[in-house]
């Protein structure tokens, strides 16, 4: 890809054909495509695209935002950032198995000292459901698709 003469290379090494600054859902893009004649006959069409006209085409943010974006998936594969997320993961799957059965993303109650009373309420119904899949399962499967909070609210409303 290069900015200055706003051009991009395809895999077989062929370049695009027009590179169009628009605005798609009220955001800054770059809509970038390729002649339908350039891909038609290539034989990395397959790769490149599914297009139903054959043709490649790549919608990019504006240059500082690729690059921030590239850098931060280039970050994403590294060791310290994978022990880092490794942190944040178990706490953001706590967070989500509370979500739906405890609905603590919204306060039920208006003033501090209430919605504490309601987030504490919350952390303790699922420790005791965490406490019952202990006791009667083993410990908590990290693989499973769903929370012990949503298998006791669908046993609770059947």
């Amino acid at each position: 890809m290069n900015w200055k003469t706003r051009e991009v290379r395809c895999p077989a090494g062929k370049t695009s054909s027009h590179w169009n600054p628009v605005k798609q859902h009220g955001k800054d893009t770059i809509v970038i495509t390729f002649s339908v004649l350039t891909c038609r006959d290539c034989p990395f069409q397959l790769q490149c695209t599914t297009s139903k006209l054959g043709r490649r085409m790549l919608t990019l943010r504006p240059k500082e935002l690729h690059q921030n974006l590239a850098r931060a998936r280039a970050e994403q594969k590294t060791d310290t950032w994978k022990n880092k997320y490794a942190l944040r993961a178990g706490v953001e799957g706590t967070i989500n198995q509370a979500l739906d059965p405890t609905g603590i993303r919204r306060a039920r109650y208006r003033g501090l000292p209430k919605v504490r009373i309601q987030h504490a309420f919350s952390a303790t119904a699922l420790n005791i459901v965490r406490l019952d899949a202990w006791w009667t399962t083993g410990p908590l499967d990290r693989t499973r698709r769903t929370s012990r909070l949503e298998q006791l609210s669908y046993r609770l409303s059947v």
